[in-house]
């Protein structure tokens, strides 16, 4: 390779290198807070930036198994990742609510006052600024996810209703449930 070619070779070079930094600068960017969802059907949010590949975030994988807190996702757009609406975030955490229990008549410790509360009509989701609502029509609905969190259910002892008379080894057993 003579000197012209060389000095050729290095502007093609310097002209790949521009042509990549602004295709790099064209990918959407991936923003802390924001709900999003990838082809796979991955779901989640990022709650803070680590570098510039990964992320701390929560939220679904592709099975619909819920992450926590902790775990660190990529943070390049490779995988097709787009913003989720408010319906689609709150389809998800609605159907994850449901499976972990949450229903009407169900006491949970608050998650704001962490006082127990009874589960009525509606539930809100608090979600970093955020406020999903499932049935809610005032502001005193006990909220059951926040930040990547969910509240706690309260588990109730099961009652029995004793009719009659009952020895003690029939109410020992009884109350042992080895009935």
């Amino acid at each position: 390779m003579n000197k012209q070619e060389i000095v050729q070779r290095l502007g093609e070079i310097k002209q790949e290198k521009k042509q990549l930094k602004k295709q790099l600068k064209e990918l959407p960017s991936l923003e802390v807070g924001k709900w999003y969802i990838t082809d796979a059907n991955h779901k989640f949010v990022i709650i803070e930036k680590i570098d510039n590949v990964w992320a701390v975030c929560y939220g679904f994988t592709t099975g619909d198994s819920w992450y926590e807190n902790g775990n660190r996702c990529v943070l390049n757009n490779d995988f097709g990742a787009r913003l989720m609406t408010n319906k689609e975030v709150e389809t998800a955490l609605i159907k994850e609510a449901k499976k972990r229990g949450f229903k009407e008549g169900v006491n949970i410790k608050g998650m704001i006052t962490g006082n127990r509360s009874l589960l009525k009509k509606g539930v809100l989701f608090l979600d970093h600024l955020e406020w999903l609502r499932m049935g809610v029509h005032n502001s005193y609905a006990p909220v059951i996810f926040k930040n990547g969190k969910w509240a706690e259910i309260i588990e109730e002892p099961k009652t029995i209703t004793l009719n009659g008379k009952y020895n003690r080894i029939q109410l020992t057993d009884i109350l042992n449930n080895q009935l």
